[in-house]
């Protein structure tokens, strides 16, 4: 089982941190690569190729899974994304879980060894859990409801061209609704991880 160890407020966000305390039965790490682009040319006729062109970009993203058996003989599966925890089979370990909100459900964001006595971090999990996501939506609604309404009572062009325009708006304006946010969730996430004992070795 896990038990909270801290509660708190980050602008606003209410959170809960939870510990959760084991021993490593196994883990299993993979890794999956995920290519996107176009690549253009390299044909010819009569002897001539045309210039090969284009742009290729590949993404890969970590997978670990570790299965703990925490003190009360209950076991679980623990599954972490581009977030790795070096153990081994027999390991102590001691996982710190962020949730926000009224939500059970949450993110893996700080492991602590104590047979090898490391502490592993992983911020970006924070700064997930502490986006504005219900305002993010909302705002992102309201804004594709006014240009919808916008494209539709637009007198001084076509249908079409006032849609085309509308969608670029949404967008350009989806974009600084998703750095707005992001830059927020940033500034909540460090008070999260400035919580006090958070930075000390679980015993």
């Amino acid at each position: 089982m896990s038990k909270q160890i801290a509660e708190g407020t980050a602008l606003g966000a209410r959170y809960k941190i939870h510990a959760r305390t084991g021993t490593v039965d196994s883990t299993a790490t993979r890794s999956e690569t995920e290519v996107t682009g176009n690549v253009s040319g390299g044909g010819g006729v009569g002897g001539y190729s045309s210039p090969v062109s284009g742009r290729v970009q590949s993404k890969t993203t970590r997978y670990q899974n570790i299965f703990l058996t925490d003190d009360d003989g209950v076991e679980h599966n623990i599954e972490l994304v581009n977030f790795l925890v070096p153990c081994k089979e027999g390991h102590k370990l001691t996982m710190l879980l962020l949730t926000a909100g009224s939500s059970d459900s949450g993110s893996y964001f700080r492991a602590y060894n104590h047979n090898t006595r490391e502490h592993c971090n992983h911020p970006k999990g924070v700064i997930s859990e502490m986006f504005p996501w219900k305002i993010g939506m909302i705002a992102m609604a309201a804004v594709a409801l006014f240009v919808l309404i916008s494209a539709f009572t637009s007198d001084t062009a076509g249908f079409g061209e006032a849609l085309f325009v509308s969608a670029i708006l949404l967008v350009i304006v989806g974009l600084v609704i998703a750095a707005v946010g992001w830059t927020f969730a940033y500034i909540r996430s460090i008070s999260v991880r400035a919580t006090r004992g958070l930075n000390d070795s679980p015993r």
